[in-house]
């Protein structure tokens, strides 16, 4: 299988979120699960401003490389386990965000406030701590996407936020709704006023709105 095509939109999807300052450095991760059910990701260590398509890593879901120069992420578990769980998804994001960060830290589940958070199947919880690297964030991530199959986003607490996608286009959009949705909430705390939480029948109603087919012209 020729893997030049899935190495570019990895790498594409990568400077992307550089652009927006989602990612930084060699920080954070991204993956694509190809066709024939192996991974595309970026790899471990790089630093973005000297990555190049040819350098993202093509592993299976078991850890063996199948071609690349490079380790893959050190949080390829993380990955690989929430694509063992979760078939329909086929895009991992996971970035070391400022907000994202920040609320995580603290431990503050995201409630529904704005449009973004509803978007990402809000609120958004905050997965308990776990050594980064280790199959546990991949178990702990897996086990609330599963639970809730709406959701598209999390926070790992202390470490960062994990959004998914039915592709890396969707993945990365995922991920930046998240961050400004968390950036929102935290200027509206900042105020020092309450913080206004739209209600069930308000969810409700917008699923209604936003989800109902398109009238014909």
């Amino acid at each position: 299988m020729d893997f030049k095509a899935y190495k570019q939109e990895v790498f594409q999807t990568t400077m992307d979120l550089v652009a927006i300052d989602l990612i930084r450095m060699s920080s954070g991760n991204i993956s694509s699960r190809l066709p024939d059910g192996n991974i595309a990701i970026t790899p471990s260590g790089v630093l973005y401003a000297r990555l190049q398509p040819e350098d993202i890593v093509i592993m299976d879901l078991e850890s063996q490389v199948l071609e690349g120069k490079f380790k893959p992420s050190s949080e390829w578990q993380l990955h690989t386990e929430i694509y063992k769980a979760l078939p329909d998804v086929n895009a991992v994001v996971h970035v070391h965000s400022r907000y994202a960060i920040a609320m995580g830290a603290v431990g503050l589940e995201i409630p529904v406030c704005n449009i973004e958070i509803w978007e990402m199947g809000g609120p958004i919880p905050v997965a308990p701590f776990q050594i980064p690297g280790t199959r546990e964030v991949g178990l702990g991530a897996a086990k609330l996407f599963q639970d809730r199959p709406t959701l598209r986003s999390l926070l790992l607490q202390n470490h960062g936020m994990v959004a998914i996608g039915k592709d890396l286009l969707e993945a990365y959009q995922n991920a930046y709704k998240t961050e400004i949705g968390v950036e929102i909430y935290h200027h509206a705390l900042v105020t020092g006023r309450e913080v206004r939480v739209l209600s069930p029948a308000e969810i409700q109603e917008i699923w209604r709105v936003y989800r109902q087919p398109k009238e014909s012209e």
